[in-house]
């Protein structure tokens, strides 16, 4: 799979504070009495135990043994409290201890000690474990904490899974009892997965993500999502980790007790980059032209060449014929001809029902193509769910009364089997629909990616380094 240069996540996120700027550090709520050293990040501090973090990671042993973490021993700029000297090195001591700069966010600092302290579990799924488990991730990764970054990955797989079983597994559990689907009670937002597997180099997570992203509509993708609520009360500058923080830009922050400019007191918006911007619209249109030439192709195949009802109508027209051609047996009579002719009659008119059920298939297919029946936008494999259990199903209405659609037996298993297998075909194509793998030959008669291309025609997608320019009222977008 090729992941593809991203200028939202090339940044190593570094957090580089201001280098002449005074600034009050602030004690965390992670500060041990028998501590013997204290992390400085940003503002926060850490008072924490050497031989707990050298246990777990090889950076940390040897950014103790030089002292520091890659600044000037005066450390300049930082005003010194009542309780802070600094010794012979020009270094800092607080309450005894010395103190290493690391250029770290202070959440991320704090999310990590809390599961190297006291373990890192999610009893049940969340969409607000994100936030440490970003965290965690991220410095997991930079600090080769090999079983956090393990657990980590693990339970990102789980929440955008890499097979079809897997996925279908998700969008069982973010469905209640009553049959109401709320994926964003137990998952985060795809736009914040799609951007921390950009920035950390985790692949495999991008094609469920974008493909989640996708069944939103255009204004609400454009929208981006909230950042999740920095740890420390004071701003945190990458809290956000938006578009700008990433490109190097200073996002400029309001004064304690006033809200901030985008969202009134709310977190800022985490918004997609142009290119994966542009993925995730060239997908959602590629999903969308699949479904409608699916339901096309399945309407010239359809019915089954052995439907039953189809075959007692050529058996039984065919048995009539031979009785009134034959005219080998004396004791045939007019009357069993008709009898015949009657009742290839009848049969050939149980054989337009897997016709008309066909067609009523496909109707209302297209009415859940865009989410407007469902809710569900732009979501082939649920699509196609409904399209599968729409032959079993007795709550339609002829006017009268509830009823199922009259299809025979041999029609309904090859259905059913046909609209399997393209769900497995959905989930080959999604890698290639977002442009995270190349195209290949596509089975079941289905149009390739370039000739599905060729049928949203000239001018109607983006193309690369097109600017969009959208003015959206993100809090009446907002879940």
């Amino acid at each position: 799979m090729r992941v593809f240069p991203d200028p939202l996540t090339c940044s190593t996120g570094r957090f580089l504070p201001s280098p002449n700027v005074p600034k009050a550090l602030i004690r965390s709520d992670i500060w041990f009495p028998d501590g013997n050293v204290v992390l400085v990040a940003g503002s926060a501090t850490f008072k924490v135990h050497r031989g707990q973090l050298e246990r777990h990671s090889e950076v940390f042993k040897d950014m103790f043994l030089v002292g520091r973490a890659g600044v000037k021993p005066s450390r300049q700029g930082t005003s010194l409290s009542d309780k802070e000297t600094l010794n012979e090195e020009g270094n800092k001591i607080v309450e005894g201890c010395p103190t290493v700069d690391i250029y770290d966010c202070p959440s991320d600092v704090y999310h990590l000690l809390v599961a190297l302290y006291d373990g890192f579990y999610f009893p049940k799924p969340h969409a607000r474990d994100f936030s440490p488990l970003s965290s965690v991730l991220r410095l997991s990764t930079k600090y080769f904490i090999e079983h956090l970054r393990a657990q980590c990955l693990a339970r990102l797989v789980h929440d955008w899974p890499t097979t079809l079983a897997d996925w279908d597994r998700r969008e069982a559990a973010a469905t209640d009892i009553n049959g109401r689907y709320t994926p964003r009670d137990a998952y985060a937002h795809p736009v914040l997965a799609i951007n921390l597997a950009l920035e950390l180099g985790i692949p495999e997570v991008l094609p469920s993500a974008f493909y989640d992203l996708s069944r939103y509509g255009p204004s609400r993708i454009l929208a981006g999502a909230r950042a999740p609520p920095p740890v420390f009360a004071a701003p945190d500058p990458c809290a956000s980790r938006s578009a700008e923080d990433f490109l190097g830009a200073t996002r400029r922050l309001q004064p304690p007790g006033q809200p901030q400019e985008d969202g009134g007191g709310k977190s800022p918006m985490i918004h997609l980059s142009h290119d994966s911007l542009i993925r995730t619209l060239r997908g959602r249109e590629l999903a969308q032209l699949y479904i409608s030439t699916f339901l096309a192709r399945a309407l010239e195949q359809h019915p089954s060449a052995a439907c039953l009802y189809s075959t007692r109508a050529a058996a039984a027209s065919s048995g009539g014929v031979g009785v009134h051609l034959g005219g080998t047996s004396t004791s045939t009579s007019t009357s069993t001809t008709a009898s015949a002719s009657a009742s290839a009659s009848a049969s050939a008119s149980r054989s337009a029902h897997c016709t008309e059920s066909f067609y009523f298939i496909h109707l209302n297919v297209l009415r859940s193509v865009g989410g407007i029946a469902c809710g569900r936008d732009a979501d082939p494999l649920y699509t196609l769910v409904q399209a599968a259990e729409m032959v079993e199903r007795r709550d339609f209405s002829d006017g009268v009364r509830t009823c199922g659609l009259k299809m025979c037996g041999v029609c309904k298993r090859e259905w059913k089997g046909e609209v399997g297998r393209a769900r497995e075909e959905v989930w080959g194509l999604i890698p290639v629909w977002f442009g995270l793998r190349d195209g290949g030959v596509v089975e079941h008669g289905t149009p390739s990616v370039g000739e599905m291309d060729q049928d949203l025609g000239d001018g109607e997608m983006l193309e690369d380094g097109e600017d969009v320019d959208v003015n959206i009222d993100v809090d009446e977008l907002e879940e």
